[in-house]
């Protein structure tokens, strides 16, 4: 007898979540190596041109401030998408393995719940941050909330496809 393929719907959907995760992490690794390049760039044209002519150019900052906002967040979805949070695995590399799950299992709904309480703070300081703008560029300040609003997003994607993943394999955690 032939093996039973998988699933059609399990099967899509596990292949739609795997292309999910490669390609944001392809998404999110390019846009935070752009800002990074952008802070640098700017930073150092700042910097030669301190010392160079003396005076500084007051946009640098607020520059400074959004890149580096973009940078922290998509590293943070980053470290999501490889599950690479920093932990301590004692009590869970000396637990029965069910004990493991149930470990494995907080973890992950505390992570998705703390990142829906981001995202849903993230969106009122969108709301709140779009009446004003920012001194030197005149921009929405709530740019400075955007990254917030797009890595706790894709976290939160991000973990609830992790969790299904140790629905799928209990045993695994």
């Amino acid at each position: 007898m032939a093996a039973a393929a998988p699933e059609p719907e399990r099967g899509t959907l596990d292949r739609v979540l795997r292309s999910y995760l490669v390609v944001s992490k392809r998404v999110v690794t390019s846009v935070a190596i752009a800002f990074l390049a952008i802070m640098v760039v700017v930073n150092g044209i700042e910097i030669v041109s301190r010392g160079l002519f003396g005076p500084s150019f007051v946009w640098v900052q607020e520059v400074s401030i959004l890149s580096a906002m973009w940078i922290y967040f998509f590293a943070y979805s980053l470290i999501a998408k490889d599950e690479e949070y920093i932990r301590v695995d004692v009590l869970p590399t000396s637990a029965s393995p069910a004990l493991r799950f149930v470990i494995n299992l907080f973890a992950r709904l505390a992570t998705i719940a703390f990142h829906a309480t981001v995202f849903w703070v993230g969106i009122e300081a969108w709301r709140f941050l779009g009446l004003f703008r920012t001194s030197i560029l005149d921009w929405p300040e709530s740019l400075f909330v955007l990254p917030i609003l797009i890595g706790a997003a894709d976290i939160l994607v991000t973990e609830c496809i992790h969790l299904r993943r140790t629905f799928m394999r209990p045993g695994s955690a």
